[in-house]
C-alpha cells in the first residue's frame, strides 16, 4: 500500500518526468553526435580519375574531402598515358562520405620485356600462334627460297630477333618463311650476303626443330 502511494506521489512523478526528459535528451544528443561524426546523409560523388596523373588526382580528391590510395601498378595499357590511373574503386559517380579513401591502380611506363620464343623451324601458322600468345604483333610475312615451309628467322625493323632475347611485348615481328619449293642443294647455292649468313647460322637449329616435329 505504501509502495502504491509512493508511485502516486508528486516526488516520484517529478523524478520520473525528469528521468524521461533526460533520456530523451540523451538519445537526441547521441543521434546528433553520431550524425555529425559519421557525416550522415553528407554524400559526395566520386570524380573520374582514369587518365589522370597522381598529383592531379590527389588535388581533385582533396577538394572533395577524399583521399587517394595507390594499391598497385598494372601491365602497360596504351589507351592511357604512362603512370596515369587506369582503375579506381569506388567508381566514377558513386556516392561516398567525406574522408573516404579512393583506391587506384597505376599504368606502367611501358611494355614489359619477355624472352623471345623459339619459332625457328615452326610453320607460319604455328609461329603466329606462339607470337600472339606471347604478346607480340605479326608484321610482314616474306618468302625465301628454302626446301621447307618453315620460319627461317624473325625481325623487328632492322634487328634480327633471336630466341631468348628480351623483347618488349606488343613488338611487331616480321617473319621470313621458306617457300618449300627449293631443293636443299639449290637453297645452299642461292644464299648470298648478310641475309644468307643470318639464315645459314639458323639452318642446323631449324632442321632440328623440323625433325623434332
Amino acid at each position: 500500500m505504501e509502495f502504491l502511494q509512493f508511485l502516486m506521489s508528486k516526488t516520484f512523478i517529478k523524478n520520473l518526468m525528469i528521468a524521461v526528459l533526460l533520456t530523451v535528451l540523451l538519445v537526441f544528443g547521441l543521434q546528433f553526435y553520431l550524425d555529425s561524426y559519421t557525416h550522415h546523409n553528407d554524400y559526395h560523388l566520386v570524380p573520374e580519375l582514369k587518365g589522370k596523373k597522381i598529383e592531379e588526382a590527389e588535388n581533385v580528391l582533396e577538394e572533395r574531402g577524399m583521399k587517394l590510395v595507390v594499391i598497385d601498378t598494372v601491365e602497360y595499357n596504351p589507351d592511357y598515358p604512362k603512370y596515369s590511373i587506369v582503375e579506381q574503386d569506388p567508381r566514377n559517380g558513386d556516392q561516398v562520405k567525406l574522408g573516404r579513401k579512393i583506391y587506384v591502380k597505376i599504368n606502367s611506363g611501358g611494355y614489359s620485356k619477355v624472352p623471345f620464343p623459339n619459332i625457328l623451324g615452326k610453320t607460319e601458322r604455328q609461329a603466329k600462334t606462339i607470337l600472339k600468345t606471347t604478346g607480340f604483333k605479326i608484321g610482314k610475312i616474306s618468302k625465301r627460297p628454302y626446301f621447307a615451309e618453315v620460319v627461317l628467322y624473325a625481325t623487328h625493323k632492322k634487328d634480327t630477333l633471336k630466341p631468348g632475347m628480351a623483347v618488349p611485348k606488343n613488338t611487331t615481328v616480321n617473319l621470313i618463311v621458306g617457300d618449300g619449293k627449293t631443293s636443299v642443294e639449290s637453297t645452299a647455292d642461292e644464299k648470298t650476303g648478310e641475309e644468307s649468313n643470318t639464315t645459314n647460322n639458323n639452318v642446323e637449329e631449324i632442321l632440328n626443330n623440323v625433325l623434332g616435329n
